[in-house]
């Protein structure tokens, strides 16, 4: 009996234990049931956020940026920032070569000891974000329309697009999409346009000012240092700044330099006498101690006491600078005269490394660009419009101008010489080659160089102070983790 009861007492507790197995399995399979089924659901969601990213669904519906009551999508956004970097890096393709950045390793560069290329280009999307939409919310808020010249170069700018695509056998949203790297429509890309057109066009017509001869003389007057140049000599006499007994010497001998200058010559004639062994080469020549049309607009020893508002001709100072004694003498300060040249410009890029074949194609194109503009208003304004539409460099924006142009303007000289040619009058155009590429050229004018300057200036002024404004009236912020997200 005992034998048989414990037989059946472990039958019932082996069928208990396959009880409990059975629904320890049950349950696992459950589990995994559930399991997959949230992976599936996971992949899913997934699956749908990118296809929404791709389609540049999920950027259209996310503010990155707000300007005032104004809203940036994401969207918008990274087509500020792409075309912002794009254009920088065609710019600057030869410095970034020899620096050896390339576009892959460019945003984590240091840009300054403070900030890497990446930051630069947010900073720089922001700031043209802003701009474009305090102008715009003001040429609103004011029912301004815009007007035809302004209504003319927007239409020709999509005309541009359009016609690139046509060119080119694609969709105007899959040209788009090639060019700025975002998924963005035809329609998207003409209101963005509209609305910088329309900001531009209101400034342009209604804030910005015209300056008369005497606006700019008023503004020179109370801003002399600026644009004033000014000539003089410096003697130094050197010394090791650990050895007292050095610097005495020095002291000693400099002072009796300064008092012994009577003129302009005998300070020439002098430093000739008394050059140091490594100064004799720099001193034998007359001009070796002057220094010529200093811009006084910077600071530091020697310029500050040069652009003291008390100075004559024929002061002489001796002024202590690191390790040396230095015997100034002031020759004169004056306003620059000399005639500075405004043009406008389109360059047209060559890679670098192009062949001959490429070249010729790249030139062919600029001429073609200007026999187009010569057959149709052939102004200023037009000239400036195709800029706006064709040119490769950074100032296209403002239809290719530069202005104040002079001898010391640093360009490539080519580029240069055709701007200073003595012959060139208003509306002369031409075709200058640079290492950059082919520039149809325009010329603007000429006149003084201190009026240039100053007019640049004064616009510069006005400007940033009417966007001070702005920037009270329509307050920024920005959503750090959709930017993150899409740049």
């Amino acid at each position: 009996m005992g034998k048989g009861a414990r037989s059946r007492k472990e039958r019932a507790q082996e069928q208990e234990q396959k009880v409990v197995q059975q629904q320890e399995q049950k349950g696992k399979r459950r589990l995994r049931k559930a399991l997959c089924g949230l992976a599936a659901i996971l992949v899913l969601v997934l699956l749908v956020f990118g296809l929404l990213y791709a389609t540049g669904t999920l950027q259209r519906h996310m503010t990155a940026m707000t300007v005032g009551d104004s809203k940036i999508s994401g969207q918008e956004y990274s087509y500020y920032y792409n075309m912002l970097r794009s254009n920088f890096l065609s710019s600057n393709e030869s410095y970034l070569s020899s620096m050896g950045l390339t576009a892959s390793t460019l945003d984590d560069a240091s840009y300054t000891e403070d900030m890497t290329f990446g930051e630069y280009f947010r900073q720089q999307t922001d700031a043209t974000i802003r701009v474009a939409y305090e102008l715009y919310n003001e040429a609103s808020e004011n029912g301004y329309e815009i007007s035809q010249e302004g209504q003319e170069n927007y239409d020709a700018n999509v005309q541009a697009v359009k016609d690139a695509a046509k060119e080119s056998e694609l969709s105007e949203t899959k040209y788009l999409q090639t060019v700025t790297g975002v998924s963005i429509t035809m329609e998207e890309y003409e209101e963005i346009l509209w609305k910088d057109a329309l900001g531009r066009d209101y400034y342009e017509n209604t804030q910005a000012k015209e300056y008369t001869a005497e606006d700019l003389e008023a503004y020179y007057a109370e801003n002399a240092d600026q644009f004033d140049l000014a000539d003089y000599r410096v003697f130094q006499v050197f010394f090791d700044a650990e050895d007292e007994a050095s610097k005495t010497a020095a002291k000693e001998k400099a002072d009796a330099f300064a008092a012994a200058v009577t003129d302009e010559q005998s300070f020439i004639d002098m430093a000739k006498e008394q050059a140091a062994e490594d100064q004799v080469e720099q001193y034998s020549e007359p001009d070796g101690t002057l220094t010529e049309g200093a811009t006084l607009s910077t600071s530091g020893t020697v310029i500050d006491w040069v652009k003291d508002a008390s100075r004559q001709e024929g002061d002489v100072e001796v002024l202590e600078i690191s390790s040396n004694y230095s015997v100034v003498y002031f020759i004169g300060r004056y306003r620059d005269e000399s005639e500075s040249v405004d043009v406008r410009h389109i360059l047209l890029s060559v890679e670098e490394g192009s062949d001959e074949e490429a070249k010729n194609e790249v030139k062919a194109q600029a001429e073609a660009l200007l026999e187009e503009w010569k057959a149709g208003e052939a102004t200023e304004d037009s000239f400036a419009q195709l800029a706006r539409e064709h040119s490769s460099d950074s100032n296209a924006s403002q239809g290719g101008l530069y202005t104040g142009i002079n001898e010391n303007t640093n360009f490539v000289d080519t580029f240069k010489n055709w701007c200073l040619d003595e012959s060139r009058k208003a509306g002369d155009t031409g075709i200058v080659e640079t290492e950059y590429g082919y520039h149809i050229m325009y010329f603007v004018g000429s006149g003084p160089t201190w009026e240039s300057s100053a007019e640049a200036a004064l616009t510069n002024e006005d400007y940033y102070a009417y966007l001070d404004e702005m920037d009270e009236k329509y307050p920024m912020k920005q959503n750090d983790k959709v930017i993150d997200m899409v740049i």
